[in-house]
Formats: structure tokens, sequence, C-alpha cells
């Protein structure tokens, strides 16, 4: 037995149905269109199955329930048993109810209204209770797959039970009958208002007069705005009374005219309300006007606006005013809406001819678009006007003060170029605005641009010769921004000389060929300056920032900020703090130079006059992290005895690299002020700094008095390279502790030297302290080794735990621990740590910017740390090392031997986002250039020889790598070349092995390569795997 039911009415629109099987039962429930929820039941018999089933239809069959959705409530029946007859009341309603189910079936439209005639009187509510029912029912897209009566008709299982008939008996019944709380959640009568010229719809309209339509619209097209009613259309229902006026309705309807015909474009030129009333409108509310095309192709060049038509032929025909197209098209510009739109009116005014007479009667109607956000609408004033800037009408102190601050903007380079001139110009007649002229063109030193910046000074200098006050505070609160030689050029005209680096801005031509050759550019550094915070609201926005942020030198700008405008904080500068405070008391964060700034950073705000300094073991884990807390300890010095000067080491330009003269001129105001150089924040701010935009820097190095200061500038910045350490007598030596200013300078030496150069062995520090530390006196190259992994397990079969082997794990032996001398960076954690070396797990992905930051010249120390840290296995360090390969995504990032044992680490790597990771280094490296593809090789091959890691994900790698580029391709095949010369083959193949040597076939293939001897050499050995014997013969053809 199978019975489908369904019952449809005003609120509900539900079905159920029952299925016999045996002596089991399924009733499934729930609402039309959807699969419903099942229930089983079964009995002891089959007769006692079908005998509940039968029982269970009867139920819902006197429940309302019918095979076709109408709801047939059984008849009332008294207590006596006899049946109850209904009142008049309810037999009209029952009438109605039953026609016009007739009359939708039937889809006679001629009768809605005799119908309604007839019924509508005492029983609207009832008709609308069924048309509402009916639409679900006839109208509403619905599954047709599990409705038996509909179901071999549909020709999918998704589709509309009723005809086109009787969809539209459904939509003009609601349209006869419906209020407007009706009808708001329908959207079917704007297909009808779009059809009012059809008579059936006229007459519903004439017959019902609804007041509702005008709100329902303006609703509509606002929920829809791809959506409209033809403009004659609303015209029409208008003339007859169905419609009222609704600007926006009309606004919205006018700007559709896409392939407008002759006849309709004639109207809209002709028309007198059209052009009196409506046309005005596009002006009020945005619409699409600049998208309409009146006769569009594809294959045209340019094709013509309807609106650019319109406009031309009411302009011809003197049928629009011009001043009114300029006034309006100027208010557009000052409202939120699209801003090809906005452009749009823009040319307008353009394509209009706006003369002299009538600019500038309006001209006021343009300053306040100087303060526009869009820098076009700046743009297209300043052109505008720029001829005018000279008549004896233009009002050119009401722009000057509308011009006020335009000058800091960076988007509008052309504008300020511009405004220059004509400045210039006007100077010639009009010498007292020259002062307002200056201190505006003073504001473009905010604007990094060198070539605008020089412009500017030139203007200055031609039309000032003495300082005046306004002039100089301008000049030096912008002297940080200054670009070049531009500080030196104006210094007559400041306060005090403050000299930045000139920001030169280089491409590097690499090659393009198909063969991959490894050749590293030495990259450009110094390309874009940092900005610190210059007031109260730009350190507050710094905290959050911080707070928020991953990176230590965000931090490290704010420290320093703090220190130098701490004597221009607010008095109530703690109640502001305070949302910041109990923010930092709440976050967490897996960094220890996070643990570090929030330690110290809440108790300068409870503590203000106590240094504090966090002796966490965990928080100083890592000796290269824990040196940012170092620095912090070194600020609160600052605090504590009021020295308003940055560290040395505060980077100069991103990311975090120092400017040669910005260095020198730090030391020499340390020098100034009497304050003594920290060897630390020195070693630090050394191995920051580069050997670039060196003109100027030696005389600034001869005003340094110290000799050994001096000395090591000297070397580090390339002028010297004899390390001049200054020796000490051998009674000094027995004196002498091992902390001493001695030992500090040797660090700084040490820093320097292993900085610029890497490969080098210093005789000099043979016979100091330095000789057995790591990377002092020669480079630290450990022996990479293997040894078996195990952890403990269970064994089920034995019921006993054992040592279960989990393969290899690289390792170096490093020297014990030996912190002399502090001042030395590059040996502070290469130290042995006990049977387990390292813990990954308080290694942190947000230090290692931080630490790559403090030694980014040389990074070879930090790849060895890192390498034993993270990387030790395949599945050790979690998603940490993706921080270090973020690092060598920086076009500067040097790849030497570790960092590229590093990279052959990760692609073993289990956490697919650190795999993914180090394909993105892959493809970036090997497009500039900048990765020895013999050396990934090599450590490919060791690693692969010693199972460190599944084949499997170091093939994904290299596949993601494939087919980006002829020469990407050349780099993988001699990848595997090495990697396979490399490979030490064994007695059983890896896993996905063959998908290795498939890979490499394919690129061979691909790129016509020839296989060496060598090579063949080694797909001899390799045929001891069969499975690779019928690919092996193949690359050996």
């Amino acid at each position: 037995m199978f019975k489908h039911l369904k019952f449809i009415d005003g609120t509900s629109d539900k079905f159920w149905e029952i299925q016999t099987n045996g002596a089991t039962h399924t009733v499934t429930y729930g609402r039309n269109g959807t699969a419903g929820q099942s229930k089983d039941k079964t009995f002891d018999s089959e007769e006692a199955c079908l005998k509940d089933a039968e029982k269970l239809i009867n139920e819902k069959t006197k429940k309302g329930y019918s095979e076709d959705g109408t709801v047939e409530v059984a008849p009332q029946v008294t207590k006596e048993g006899t049946v109850r007859k209904p009142n008049a009341s309810a037999q009209r309603k029952e009438e109605a109810v039953k026609r016009i189910k007739e009359l939708i079936s039937k889809g006679s439209v001629s009768d809605i209204i005799p119908y309604l005639e007839e019924y509508a009187s005492g029983n609207l509510e009832v008709i609308k209770k069924e048309i509402r029912a009916a639409k679900r029912y006839w109208v509403d897209y619905v599954d047709l797959s599990k409705d038996p009566l509909f179901k071999s008709k549909a020709q999918y299982d998704w589709g509309i039970r009723g005809t086109k008939g009787q969809q539209r008996m459904v939509k003009l019944l609601a349209l006869a009958t419906f209020s407007g709380s009706d009808a708001a959640s329908w959207d079917v009568f704007i297909e009808l208002i779009n059809q009012v010229r059809s008579p059936e719809v006229d007459q519903i309209l004439t017959y019902a007069k609804p007041n509702w339509l005008t709100p329902y619209l303006l609703q509509y097209v606002r929920k829809n705005t791809w959506q409209s009613v033809d403009y004659d259309t609303l015209r029409y229902a208008e003339s007859k009374g169905f419609l009222e006026f609704e600007p926006e309705v009309y606004a919205n309807s006018m700007s559709r005219l896409h392939n407008p015909s002759a006849a309709l474009l004639s109207f809209f030129t002709t028309d007198e309300l059209t052009i009196q009333r409506d046309i005005p409108l596009v002006f009020d509310y945005e619409t699409p006007i600049h998208t309409v095309y009146s006769n569009y192709r594809y294959e045209n060049q340019v094709n013509e606006l309807t609106w650019d038509k319109i406009f031309d032929q009411l302009l011809a025909d003197n049928k629009i005013d011009k001043a009114f197209i300029l006034t309006s098209a100027l208010e557009v510009q000052t409202k939120n809406w699209n801003i090809n739109l906005k452009s749009y009116f823009r040319k307008l005014i353009d394509r209009i001819g706006v003369d002299e007479k009538m600019l500038l009667e309006h001209q006021e109607l343009f300053f306040p678009l100087l303060h526009a956000e869009n820098s076009a609408v700046i743009n297209f004033v300043v052109d505008t006007l720029k001829p005018y800037f000279a008549h004896a009408d233009f009002r050119l102190e009401d722009f000057l003060t509308w011009s006020e601050g335009l000058f800091m903007r960076n988007d509008i380079k052309s504008a300020l170029k511009t405004l220059l001139v004509q400045f210039d110009k006007l100077l010639k007649n009009r010498p007292e605005v020259k002062q307002q002229f200056i201190l505006q063109a003073a504001d473009i030193f905010m604007v990094q641009d060198l070539q605008l910046q020089d412009r500017a000074a030139k203007f200055i200098l031609k039309h000032q010769k003495d300082p005046i006050e306004a002039l100089t505070e301008k000049l030096t609160l912008y002297s940080a921004q200054m670009l070049g030689s531009i500080p030196a050029d104006l210094k007559n005209l400041m306060a005090a000389s403050s000299y930045t680096e000139q920001e030169i801005l280089s491409e590097l031509l690499i090659s393009t060929g198909e063969e991959y050759v490894f050749d590293p550019v030495n990259e450009k550094k110094l390309q874009q300056p940092i900005s610190y915070p210059a007031s109260w609201n730009d350190i507050l926005f710094k905290i959050g920032e911080v707070i928020g942020s991953a990176d230590a030198v965000q931090m490290e700008i704010l420290m320093n900020a703090w220190v130098l405008q701490r004597a221009n904080f607010p008095a109530d500068y703690k109640e502001q703090l305070e949302p910041y405070i109990n923010q930092l008391k709440k976050v967490y964060r897996e960094s220890q130079w996070f643990h570090h700034f929030s330690g110290v950073f809440l108790n300068m705000y409870f503590q203000p006059n106590k240094i504090y300094q966090n002796t966490d073991r965990y928080s100083n884990y890592s000796k290269w992290a824990s040196m940012i807390g170092e620095q912090l300890t070194q600020l609160q010095r600052h605090i504590a005895k009021e020295i308003q000067l940055p560290l040395l080491s505060l980077p100069t330009h991103e990311p975090f690299w120092i400017a040669p003269q910005t260095l020198v001129q730090r030391i020499l105001d340390y020098q100034d002020k009497g304050v003594a150089l920290d060897l630390l924040d020195l070693s630090i701010a050394l191995s920051r700094t580069v050997r670039e935009d060196l003109d100027g820097v030696v005389p600034l190095m001869d005003q340094v008095n110290d000799s050994q200061v001096k000395a090591v500038l000297t070397y580090a910045l390339g002028f010297d390279d004899e390390l001049k350490i200054e020796k000490k007598s051998w009674v000094k030596k027995l004196l002498s502790s091992s902390d001493n200013a001695h030992v500090g300078w040797l660090g700084v030496w040490a820093t320097v030297a292993r900085t610029h150069y890497s490969e080098a062995v210093f005789p000099e520090f043979e016979d100091e302290n330095l000789k057995d530390i790591p990377f002092a006196l020669a480079p630290f190259q450990p022996e990479l080794t293997f040894t078996p992994s195990y952890y403990q397990g269970y064994n089920y079969q034995t019921k006993k735990s054992e040592m279960v082997y989990d393969g290899e794990k690289l390792s170096f032996h490093f020297p014990n621990f030996k912190q002399e001398p502090n001042t030395f960076i590059y040996h502070k954690d290469i130290y042995q740590r006990g049977k387990d070396s390292l813990h990954s797990y308080y290694l942190y992905k947000d230090d290692i910017s931080y630490m790559h930051s403090v030694m980014p010249q040389n990074t070879e120390s930090l790849s060895l740390f890192l390498t034993l840290g993270l990387a030790a296995k395949c599945d050790q360090g979690g998603k940490t090392p993706i921080g270090y390969l973020q690092e060598m995504m920086y076009d500067f990032f040097n790849f030497d031997r570790q960092s590229v044992l590093f990279l052959a680490t990760s692609c073993f790597n289990k956490e697919k986002e650190v795999r993914a990771m180090a394909t993105e280094v892959l493809i970036t490296a090997i497009d500039r250039h900048r990765l020895s593809v013999q050396n990934l090789g090599h450590f490919l091959g060791i690693l692969m020889s010693h199972t460190y890691g599944p084949l499997g994900r170091l093939e994904e790698v290299l596949g993601q790598c494939r087919d980006i580029s002829s020469k990407h391709n050349n780099a993988l095949i001699q990848v595997i070349n090495q990697m396979l010369l490399d490979y030490a083959i064994g007695e059983k193949m890896p896993t996905n092995f063959k998908k290795l040597i498939e890979l490499y076939y394919d690129l061979v293939h691909k790129e016509n390569q020839e296989i060496s001897i060598e090579m063949k050499q080694v797909f001899e050995k390799l045929m001891v795997f069969k499975s690779l014997q019928p690919i092996l013969k193949k690359l050996s053809k």
C-alpha cells in the first residue's frame, strides 16, 4: 500500500505519505518540496500493519488532507450523531471557496470580476486565504519528484504545477483583492504592472483601484535594483490613475534606456513633463545611466551612451539650461555614489562646454570639492579651475582657504604639481598671497615623492629667502619625511637641519632564458622609509596595531616613539590608555617578544619608576628572541633618565633596515647629549645597517669623537677592510673580568665582521676570548648527522610496552653554553641544550621575524638553529616553520647552505600549509635566480636517503612548481639530477619514489633534455627496482 496526501491552505503547505512493506510501514511527512522526515513501525503481522495504515489514512483525511491538497474538512456532527447543517454565512463562504478553486483550475480570467462582485463582500479574507494557498500550489517552484499527480508530466524534478493561465489567474486575483500589507512579500506584481496596457490588467485595476501599487513599486526597485518598470508604462499608469508620481521610481525607470527606439528618444527630448519634471531626477538619485548605451555593439571600439544623446539634443534645442547641468553635476560629486557614475557627470560638464562667465559665476561650487575623498574629483577641480586662477574675478583667497591640507595628500600628485606651477605664475602678480602659497607648498613634504618634493623645495627657495616662523615650524616638523638632499637645501629656512636618506627605487633585470642559472642579485634594501608616530594619537593607534600584530618591529617603533614623545603626552594619557591596558591584560600570544612587551608596557603604566625585566625561563628560551627584553630595558633606562633619544637599533626602512647616515647621526646625537652607547644596541644596529646611500656619511663620521666607534663604523660601512681592534696589555687581561668593555667591543667587531664576510676566517680573534665561539673566528659548519628516532608504544599482540622506530631525525653537534661576549649576536642560540637538544614547542612563529631582523644580512646561524629546532623531524614544529619561509620571500634573503637545508626539510613537512609556503618560496626564488638548485638537490638527496619523510610530500611540492615556466622546469630537472646523484640507494624502494621518477621523466620530455652519462649510471643502479625499469629504459634511450 502507498498513499500520498497533502494539506494546503492559507497557512500550511505540507504532505503526509505512508508506504507498507510486509509487516512494516513507513510514514514520511514534512513541507511540500522537501524530503521530509520518516518513521518506521513494525507489527506482528502484515494484516495488523495494513489495518494500522488504513486507520492513519482515515485520521489524516478527517483532518482535511487530500490527494490534490484541497482541504476537505469532515462535516461537524452533533452529540446525537446527526450532521450539523452550516448557517447561511458559512454556506456562503464554502460556496466562495469552491467557486474560486474552480475558477483557478479553469484559468478563465474574464470570470474574475463577476466572481468578486458576487462573493467578495463579507468573504474577502477567506478569498485571500485561498489565493495564498493557490499561489503555493499552482505558482511556486517546488519539488515535483514526490508528487504523483505531476511527476509524470514534469520534465525535471523541480517545476511549477500550474499552467500559464492558472498562474495568471492567481496573480490577477491577488492584484484585485490584496492590501498593501498582503502584497509586500509577493514579487509577482511587477510583472503585472509592466502589463498595465493589457485589457485584463487594465480591467482589474479599474475595478479594484489598489492604492498600494506606488509604495509597493518603490520598495521593490530598492530591493531589486536591476529591475524596473518601463518609463512609458509608468506614464500610462499615472495617466490612468493606477500609480502616483514617485521620483525614485521614475529615476530608476529612466536610467534603463538600453538601445532605445528613435521614437522613445524623441519623446524624451520633446515631452515637456519629461523634460521639466523627470529628467532632473537622474541628478537626485543614484542610477546606472553611465552604463546605458543607445546602440551597443560589442565589436564597436566606442559605443555612444544614451544619456549623452539625450543631453546633447536637449542642449541643442535649448530645452535644458547649461547652468542647471553644471550645478547639478557638481552637487553629485559630494554624494556617496558609485565612482564611475560620478565620473560620468564630470565628463558631462566637459562635454557641455561651460564658458568662462558661467564657470566664474559658479566657482564657489567647485571649492568644497577640494575636500573630496576621491582623488579624481580633486584633480578635476584643479584642472577645471587652473585657467582662471589669474582672472580678476577668481576668488583666490577662498580657494586657498579650501585648499588647506590638500598638499599633504599622497593620491593627488598630478594636482599638486599643477598647483605648484600655477602658484609660481601667480606670484608675479599676486605677491600678497606669497606666504599662503609657501606654507601650503611646505605640506608637500608629507608626500613620499622625490620629484614632487624637489619641485616644492625649489618653489620655496625661489620665493622665500629668509626664514619665517610659520615656515620654519613646518619644515622642521616635516624634516623626517624629506627625501634626498632636500633637508640640506632647506636648512637655512629651518630651525635645525634634519637629514634623511634618499629613496632610490631600482628594478633588477632578470634573465628570462629557458635554462635556469643561479645568479642572485644584490637587491637594494633602502627603498621604503618607515613612518614614525608623530603625535599622541599616532601612538594610541600604534598601540592598538601592536596588540593585534605579529610584527616585533612595529613594537620597536612604538616603544621608541614612547620615549621620544613622552614629554608631549596629555595630562590624562593614563585614562586614555585604560582600554588598551585592559585589552593587553587579557591577550595571550605565543611569542617571546610579546611576553616581554606586555610585561614592560603594563609595568610602565602601573609602576612607571621601576625598570621591569622578564626573567621567565620560557619567555627567554631563545636567546635571540629574548634580545628584545634587553632593548626594552635600555628604553626604560632612557625614560628613567629622561633621555629623549631612540635606540641606535631602531629600523629606518622597511622591513628592518637602518640607513648608514641615520645611524651615524644617532651616534652623534648620543655624543652631543653625553649618553653612553649600549654595545648590544650598537651591535644590533650595525647588523641591520646596510652599505647603501653612503653619500655624506664620511663627513658625519669625522665628527665622531670615540676612535673605537669611528673605527667600527668605518669597517661596517665598507670604508676600511681592516679589523682595528684595540689590544690590551697582559696585565689588563689578568685584571679585567669577562664582561668588561673590551670583551663587549670584541663582540661588536665580531658581529660586524661576520655580518659582511660570512665565509671569512678572522685570525684577529685567535688570541681573544672568541676563539672557541661558533661563527666568531671562522664559519661554524657542524656535520649533518642522522640518528634513529623512537617513541614508546604499546604492542597489543605481546601486551607489552616497547620502543617503536619512528624514522631518523637530523641533528648537529653544538658546543656547550658560553654566553660571553653578550654583544656577539651570531652565537647566542648555538649551544647544546641537553639530550633533546631543542624543544620546538618553545619556539614561536611570531618570534622568527624578530630573530631574522636582528641578523638579516647573514642568516646562516639562524637557519642552523631553526632547522634543528623546527625540522629535526618532518612532523616537528607544527606550522611554525611558515614563519621562516615567509622571511625567505624577501628579495634580499640570502639562501646560504643552511637556509637551503631548512627549505629542503619544509618540502617533507607534515603540515600542508608549510609545504604550500615552501612551494611559493621555490617558485619565487627560482624566478629571481636566487636559489642554488644544486644545494637544494644535494640536501633533498640526503634527506631522502635517510627516510626523513614521505616522498609523496616532496613530489607534491615539486609537482606544483612544474610548468610555471620553462625556466622552472629546467631548475626542477637540475634539482632532481643532483638529488638522485646524492641519493644512497637502499634495498627497498621508498614509497612514491616512482612518482618522483615519473615527474622527472615528464620534465625531461617537455624540455627535450638529454640525459647525462652520470645520470644514466644512476639509472643503471636504480634498475634493481623492477617497477622502475620501464620508465628508466625510456629515460636511458
